[in-house]
């Protein structure tokens, strides 16, 4: 039992601000990394389903609307 509490506390601390000083990966390759850590595939049909009805929707509103409603 040599190892100080604090010692080791300190150390997570300046590990944590090293890594908080780091380069951002950003939120899509975020999600990528958690997908393949996590085995979470079957959330990818669900994901692209969500941004088609949102991108659907949007183009909607605008005055594409003529030829979205042609597609359903």
């Amino acid at each position: 039992m040599t190892d100080d509490p604090q010692s080791t506390d300190h150390d997570s601390n300046k590990d944590f601000a090293s890594q908080a000083e780091g380069n951002d990966p950003g939120i899509v390759r975020e999600f990528v990394l958690y997908l393949q850590e996590n085995k979470k595939w079957w959330l990818i049909p669900m994901i692209l389903t969500l941004l088609a009805i949102g991108v659907v929707g949007l183009l909607a509103g605008s005055g594409l609307a003529p030829f979205v409603y042609t597609l359903f």
